[in-house]
């Protein structure tokens, strides 16, 4: 997913027994009055398949942010977010910039991993999925591209050693 549609995400988008997520909107403008819009293209509106291990760890998540809830229910804005601030103004979008330069940081930093910007996990994502033989049209629905051209574009450093890899296929079944 893109920052602007993680940050604008809401529970009532996400389905923990049937591991999809739908993403149907974005954050345009955090602050006190925040303003949400229509994800950047039709073809962006879609809903994603999940693991059925990031569905627990979104049911944990949701555990935790209820406890959030209940121990500052006076102050807490509910805006069905799934990703909320818990610091400050309790129950506002995290704003884009911070969720990539403070949050995801803090999480590589612990997970002790080789830094990557939020949107350069999502093209890494792309790419790992093209060479498990993901089909593309797949990928760039996952991605929410208009087109398959933008997901080949966007992964085209991996498209040699899949030309190797099909080469090698070829060989094998001519022999």
């Amino acid at each position: 997913m893109r920052k602007g549609e993680i940050v604008g995400l809401r529970w009532q988008d996400v389905d923990l027994d049937a591991c999809t997520v739908t993403v149907a909107r974005r954050l345009l403008r955090p602050g006190k009055e925040p303003v949400f819009g229509t994800p950047k293209s039709k073809s962006a509106k879609r809903t994603l398949d999940i693991s059925p291990e990031t569905a627990q760890l979104l049911a944990e998540h949701k555990r935790h942010q209820a406890e959030v809830k209940m121990a500052h229910r006076t102050s807490y804005r509910d805006q069905g977010l799934v990703f909320a601030k818990e610091e400050g103004r309790l129950g506002d979008p995290l704003q884009s910039n911070n969720l990539g330069q403070r949050e995801f940081a803090k999480l590589l930093k612990r997970a002790e991993v080789k830094p990557i910007t939020l949107h350069g996990l999502r093209h890494t994502s792309a790419t790992l999925a093209l060479k498990a033989r993901t089909p593309v049209h797949v990928v760039s629905q996952r991605l929410g591209h208009k087109k398959i051209e933008i997901t080949l574009n966007v992964c085209a450093h991996a498209l040699p050693l899949m030309q190797r890899d099909a080469a090698a296929k070829l060989s094998w079944l001519l022999r």
